[in-house]
């Protein structure tokens, strides 16, 4: 019987896919009940989402580890968070005026 090893320079899919369902899931708690999809359409959170995917794929093939998917992970969330302040500073302009 063949045993398939695992190495954590290697994670599996399903791994790297419950890390980026974690961040998705703070960026949507983060976002409340502050609509999303306008934001999903910036230029810099596409940038960032593609990052993610090209990274992923790297992972996979092992031509990145996972210090640069950590990286990734941080700039996508980065990426969100920057969307929610301008969101924000954006909505307390127009209460202010």
């Amino acid at each position: 019987m063949h045993r398939q090893r695992t190495f954590p320079t290697s994670p599996s899919i399903s791994h790297l896919g419950g890390e980026l369902s974690a961040v998705i899931n703070r960026v949507r708690s983060a976002f409340g009940p502050i609509p999303m999809h306008s934001s999903a359409a910036r230029p810099q959170v596409q940038r960032a989402e593609k990052v993610v995917n090209q990274t992923a794929r790297q992972l996979l093939r092992g031509e990145a580890d996972l210090s640069a998917w950590s990286r990734v992970l941080r700039q996508y969330e980065d990426a969100w968070m920057l969307e929610l302040k301008r969101l924000r500073d954006a909505r307390a302009e127009r209460c202010a005026a």
